[in-house]
């Protein structure tokens, strides 16, 4: 552990001699001021980890200057060593927050370095709290910021599709989509009323069983490329392109264009 530093505060120079030889030997940094102002001041050039402060003082109280410590350093451990009749009144302080325990004048040498040793042990949970607080702070806001761009993204990707579709049912001609079960998965408005049939329907019902063929071959082995067919719907000749549909090595079906082609016969 590092050492800490402990700020003792009283307006009677005996009290800080008399802390200042308790604690000569424990592993800590102490400094000593004779007033509120005086600690404040110290502590804008000092790192200072638990503050101890008589309560009566001159000027500013101790409750009063804690409350300024807690305000201005809220790291800091908060400590008043007083008399028991300043009791009532230090409960009020530490009842709002600004105190975090009260230790008695006159006190028992060795209960007073327990209870500073316990004082700066509060001050390790304070900083790791923060420390932890902030780190979550910061992931929270990656994640954010991270959920934003997928947002960001899906709400692209969608105004794409929804786009493409447009185009799709634009068209005008019979485009028709075949996912890798053979089914129909989408068909724009020309291949609606030429082919008249529901999303889901298998190509055997739907096409001409060379036209059918043709699109499971390409929906078999998708390496063999576009195949070009003849098909007749309501007695009317259509070439039909089959386009395999892939995403790198993915097969994702197959889409049919229909031509219409009366020469044909």
């Amino acid at each position: 552990m590092d050492i800490k530093t402990i700020l003792c505060v009283d307006d009677e120079i005996n009290v800080l001699r008399a802390l200042k030889r308790l604690l000569r030997k424990e592993p800590i940094r102490l400094l000593t001021a004779n007033s509120g102002a005086e600690a404040l001041e110290i502590m804008e050039h000092n790192e200072v980890h638990l503050v101890m402060s008589d309560y009566r003082m001159p000027g500013m109280t101790g409750t009063e200057l804690l409350s300024e410590v807690s305000t201005r350093f809220p790291d800091t451990v908060q400590v008043v060593l007083s008399g028991f009749a300043d009791a009532a009144s230090i409960v009020d302080a530490i009842n709002q927050g600004h105190i975090f325990r009260f230790l008695a004048k006159p006190w028992n040498d060795e209960e007073l370095k327990a209870n500073l040793k316990s004082c700066l042990e509060q001050h390790e949970l304070i900083v790791r709290n923060r420390h932890l607080t902030e780190e979550l702070a910061q992931r929270n806001a990656e994640l954010k910021s991270l959920s934003d761009r997928q947002q960001r993204l899906i709400e692209e990707r969608t105004r794409s599709l929804q786009m493409a579709q447009e185009i799709v049912q634009c068209i005008p001609m019979p485009i028709v989509g075949v996912n890798c079960d053979g089914l129909i998965a989408l068909a724009n408005v020309e291949a609606d009323r030429l082919l008249n049939f529901p999303v889901g329907t298998e190509i055997t019902r739907v096409f001409p069983i060379g036209l059918a063929e043709a699109v499971q071959r390409t929906l078999d082995d998708p390496n063999n490329g576009r195949e070009v067919s003849k098909a007749e719907f309501d007695f009317e000749p259509y070439i039909a392109m089959v386009v395999p549909l892939r995403q790198g090595l993915e097969n994702r079906g197959s889409l049919v264009l229909l031509e219409s082609c009366p020469c044909v016969v």
